[in-house]
């Protein structure tokens, strides 16, 4: 597991970041889910996999641009920004406090995802009104999160063997 005390701007770092950024924006537009009150996506699993493999810097870097990308492309740049964002601090957060146990990768997701959905429920009542945020945005995001952690966990312990020389 990487510990970080300070953001790391290495050429590894930044590749990755850049890399990984990349699997975020076709994971978020791809991978896309209708629920009716809104849209399941998977960029949430590469951005909590990312946090679990890499660490907080490579996270928050590839999560905030990937996603913030995505709006851009899929016609949402309005909301680019607060990705930005929110995206880039959940994941600086889920991969600076995750640690290698269960326990601590939940932790983690229970102290970033609040960042995002927060951003996202206040944006949205910006935007639409507080009714829309609180019963459209809020159960999704929540969704997404629970989604994503539960996802990104087995997929973390799949790919940390095959990964040793990024690390």
């Amino acid at each position: 597991m990487p510990t970080e005390s300070r953001f790391d701007f290495d050429a590894t770092t930044v590749a990755l970041s850049a890399i990984i950024a990349a699997a975020v924006a076709v994971a978020t537009m791809v991978i896309s889910i209708p629920l009716g009150i809104g849209y399941l996506n998977f960029g949430e699993v590469i951005i909590y996999t990312a946090a679990f493999l890499f660490g907080g810097t490579v996270a928050g870097l590839s999560g905030g641009i990937g996603a913030a990308t995505a709006d851009v492309i899929l016609g949402f740049p309005m909301y680019a920004p607060v990705t930005l964002v929110v995206k880039g601090i959940e994941g600086y957060i889920v991969g600076h406090l995750a640690g290698a146990s269960l326990r601590s990768k939940a932790i983690a997701v229970a102290a970033g995802a609040p960042i995002m959905i927060a951003g996202y429920v206040l944006a949205r009542a910006v935007v639409e009104g507080i009714p829309a945020a609180i019963f459209l945005e809020l159960p999704t995001d929540i969704l997404q999160a629970a989604v994503g952690f539960a996802l990104s966990v087995p997929l973390s312990k799949a790919l940390e063997g095959r990964l040793p020389e990024l690390r």
